[in-house]
């Protein structure tokens, strides 16, 4: 008796843990959304977003060019892989694992490009120490990365820019000057304060950019998709200091010099 009363109590229970198992496995749809937005100047930006799923699905959307904003549906625990590039964006990978839950939600994603203009300085890179000719161990790998930016935008040309801001800068100083003034035409003297720019000599600027320019010609030219759309500029000029503090710690410069839309006829 008591196993006939056991067996109806599962045969009772069986539909609610089939009916929980149904709800735990049904897929609950998910809204990504956000912004892409210029990590130079913070403003939004209009580009393509592909989106790949690890089951497969493959799809592209396109940012608004006004507000920057995007919107897709996906099902709870999906895995993606956000891909965003245009031909005035450079390629960006990101990787986005939303929540596996049986609710509806909003999940917020905002992703950060580069978003290409003509005389941008795009790149900034540390590759030597201070007043020394000598490369440092990361150069040649930032350099080189450049590669991928040319292998998917392949309307940009770059011009980088070899300085020696980071040793030769322009200084400020204050001093106090006298100087005679007419008042109620009566003359006197006051004392005031101004503010001279100090530059460096320019000889030791060409000295150092000269000595540094080979190195960097030399990694240039083993950049595979270089030829043509890369070229290597001596600057023959102090640096500025940032809000007259200490120097950024930068010599090589990656400027934008041509940036062609090849969509349009």
């Amino acid at each position: 008796m008591k196993k006939l009363v056991a067996f109806g109590f599962l045969v009772l229970l069986s539909p609610l843990f089939l009916y929980s198992q149904f709800l735990n496995n049904t897929s609950v749809q998910l809204i990504l959304k956000g912004k892409v937005y210029d990590e130079y100047t913070g403003n939004p930006v209009g580009a393509i977003i592909e989106f790949r799923t690890t089951t497969g699905k493959k799809f592209k959307i396109k940012s608004d060019s006004v507000s920057g904003e995007y919107s897709q549906v996906f099902n709870s625990g999906d895995k993606i892989e956000v891909i965003i590039y245009d031909w005035d964006v450079v390629r960006e990978k990101f990787s986005v694992q939303l929540p596996d839950t049986n609710k509806y939600a909003e999940i917020e994603q905002n992703f950060k490009v580069k978003h290409l203009k003509e005389g941008l300085v795009a790149y900034r890179f540390n590759c030597f120490e201070t007043g020394s000719a000598e490369i440092l161990p990361d150069c040649k790998a930032n350099l080189l990365s450049l590669d991928e930016v040319l292998r998917f935008n392949r309307n940009v040309k770059f011009e980088i820019q070899v300085t020696a801001f980071d040793t030769y800068y322009k200084t400020k100083r204050k001093q106090k000057i006298q100087k005679v003034v007419t008042e109620k035409k009566k003359k006197k003297t006051i004392t005031e304060e101004v503010e001279t720019i100090e530059e460096p000599p320019a000889d030791k600027i060409k000295d150092l950019v000269d000595k540094r320019l080979p190195s960097i010609e030399q990694i240039v030219g083993e950049i595979p998709r270089g030829k043509g759309r890369l070229t290597v500029k001596p600057i023959y000029q102090s640096g500025n200091l940032p809000n007259g503090e200490f120097p950024e710690p930068y010599e090589i410069f990656v400027v934008v010099k041509e940036l062609k839309n090849i969509l349009e006829k």
